[in-house]
């Protein structure tokens, strides 16, 4: 086995983080961006348009960032997956099992839930809010599942690399 794979367990993870970070700032920076510092070219430029429209149309555009950066972030995935399980294929046991599992895990989300995902939430993206009651539970049922298998993967990719670490050694 490669002294590469703790190195490549990390990068995943820290990317993974990385990821959660950038998602949540990207709908922050609309609100920052409209917020009492507007810029006076950026609020002259605006002015024609309606508040509301306004900040419909960036919450649209950090969206699009958003689906773009997790598509290509679900292939990045599963590089990173098939490439860690290459470094560990005479492995068996936990540490193995956890990898398999991870890569599992970006699957589901990858072809499972990232399509559903985008399409209603480009479908809702200028829908008035709050949104209709079945359609917020929907997004937000998608919005867990997905967050929830972030998190597991979190876990089983920091669990591998406890585990393969000391094989290192």
């Amino acid at each position: 086995m490669s002294r590469l794979l703790p190195v490549i367990l990390g990068v995943w993870l820290g990317l993974l983080v990385a990821s959660w970070v950038a998602a949540t700032q990207s709908f922050r920076t609309v609100d920052r961006v409209l917020g009492p510092a507007l810029r006076s070219e950026l609020r002259e430029r605006l002015a024609p348009v309606a508040a509301d429209d306004r900040r419909a149309v960036l919450r649209h555009l950090a969206s699009e960032i958003n689906r773009w950066m997790f598509r290509h972030w679900s292939l990045a995935q599963l590089a990173l997956g098939v490439l860690a399980l290459a470094l560990a294929w005479r492995l068996s046991g936990p540490g193995w099992l956890l990898l398999t599992a991870a890569i599992v895990v970006c699957l589901v989300q990858g072809f499972g839930l990232a399509g559903p995902i985008t399409e209603l939430g480009r479908a809702i993206d200028f829908v008035p809010r709050p949104l209709p009651a079945e359609t917020a539970r929907r997004f937000g049922l998608l919005h867990a599942a997905y967050l929830g298998l972030d998190l597991l993967k979190a876990g089983l990719l920091a669990g591998a690399a406890w585990i393969l670490a000391p094989r290192l050694s």
